[in-house]
């Protein structure tokens, strides 16, 4: 197989016909390019919609009330559903699938800014009522302090965690804002901590802009009384969120007389659900990219072994004398095999390197045209990992072995006679 002589007569059969083996080599490194280069798109693809996501808890669950649209025990449909503190502690008490139960109330309505002052400058953010294990629903990065506390919340303290934003318009000279001072409804809050979100995506500005204070003070001060806006829940290791989800509102439609079929009283969002729906989604173009690519493959190395079939019809004569002078069949097949799977390995490394490299192309171009850590993008980092690149090559030499197959064959059926009358 790696006799020198035999190389020798490959290479000396390449510069001879160039143009036939740069042909012959083009088929594999499309083929090749044209499926790395999908797959890191389908990767950089992949990985903007993962980013996109990240910053909220995977398994998370978030339930809020809405208007009931079904008659139930006596009460008409159309009735606001408000939930409160007793909902809570009912949650706490029947739910054991919870792991985390964190009730939210806000400030207005949804995406209301409120102004938050400091001396003369101003700022506009959501406000937020919150408990100290919001990190569990919502990662985020507490740049400078800290974030609310259980004595904040037992003691309903005035204190204030802001985002970079508000950060950056409130304070343009930066330092340390701990212990300062700020404003809201006319009502004083002492900041204790600037938090960074986690998000990725068009939504990390909003969070940039959210203050968040205790979430028994939010109630207090702005005379909310034992309303909660909505709650966040996590459920337990091995707990599926739609079971989870599914018994907390069952509750909650007994507490508030609500009829079980009701599908409108209570709105919901499962972000395991849309995590799994992501995922499912790039499963499916990821088989899709692999059968195209290897489609394309395929293509090519049918080309090579068509014109290797063209090479031993001209080699006729040259494979009649070796069996003549006692050449075996084995050595025949090693010969053809050689020549195919140089071509197509050759081929095929070119055009992986040339793929991985258009991808690292790509991937300057996006770093450079935006900023990542501030800007929203779907499209990121379209990288090929070293098993997909191993795998592809794997299934080249494989491929490059088949090709073979069909002209060494036909090169061991040549009768030394004929193949000696050939022209």
């Amino acid at each position: 197989m790696f006799d020198a002589d035999s190389w020798q007569e490959i290479f000396n059969a390449i510069r001879t016909n160039r143009l036939r083996t740069l042909l012959t080599a083009s088929g594999v490194f499309w083929g090749i390019y044209i499926l790395i280069v999908m797959l890191g798109f389908g990767t950089g693809l992949q990985n903007g919609v993962i980013n996109s996501m990240t910053g909220y808890a995977s398994n998370g669950y978030y339930l809020w009330g809405s208007k009931t649209s079904v008659p139930y025990q006596g009460l008409k449909p159309g009735r606001s559903i408000k939930l409160n503190n007793r909902d809570t502690e009912a949650l706490r008490k029947a739910v054991d699938e919870i792991a985390y139960l964190l009730p939210r109330v806000r400030l207005g309505s949804y995406r209301t800014r409120y102004d938050i002052g400091y001396h003369t400058r101003v700022s506009e953010g959501e406000v937020m009522g919150d408990l100290p294990e919001l990190n569990q629903l919502l990662p985020m990065n507490i740049e400078t302090g800290r974030f609310i506390n259980r004595f904040d919340i037992e003691q309903k303290r005035k204190v204030i965690v802001i985002g970079e934003k508000i950060y950056a318009d409130l304070f343009p000279a930066g330092g340390d804002p701990v212990g300062a001072n700020v404003t809201l409804q006319q009502i004083s809050f002492t900041v204790i901590g600037i938090f960074k979100p986690v998000r990725y995506s068009d939504d990390r500005e909003r969070l940039s802009s959210t203050a968040f204070i205790p979430f028994t003070t939010h109630q207090k001060v702005f005379n909310l009384n034992n309303r909660v806006t909505y709650y966040g829940l996590v459920p337990k290791d091995g707990v599926p969120s739609a079971v989870m989800g599914e018994k907390a509102r069952l509750l909650l439609a007994a507490r508030h007389r609500v009829s079980p079929t009701d599908s409108r009283a209570f709105g919901s969002w499962n972000s395991e659900e849309e995590f799994i729906r992501v995922q499912n989604l790039f499963s499916g173009i990821s088989y899709l990219i692999w059968t195209v690519g290897l489609a394309t493959l395929f293509a090519g190395l049918l080309g090579v072994s068509n014109i290797m079939l063209i090479v031993i019809k001209e080699r006729t004569r040259e494979f009649g004398i070796r069996k003549a002078l006692g050449a075996t069949p084995r050595s025949i097949i090693y010969l053809i095999t050689q020549e195919t799977l140089m071509l197509t390995s050759l081929a095929g490394y070119l055009g992986l390197t040339a793929g991985i490299l258009t991808l690292q192309i790509i991937d300057h171009l996006i770093s450079t045209s935006s900023n990542r850590s501030s800007a929203a993008t779907m499209f990121d980092t379209p990288a090929i990992e070293p098993q997909i690149a191993l795998t592809a090559m794997a299934v080249l030499i494989l491929s490059g072995i088949i090709a073979a197959i069909i002209p060494a064959r036909q090169a061991v059926r040549i009768n030394p006679v004929e193949a000696l009358r050939a022209e």
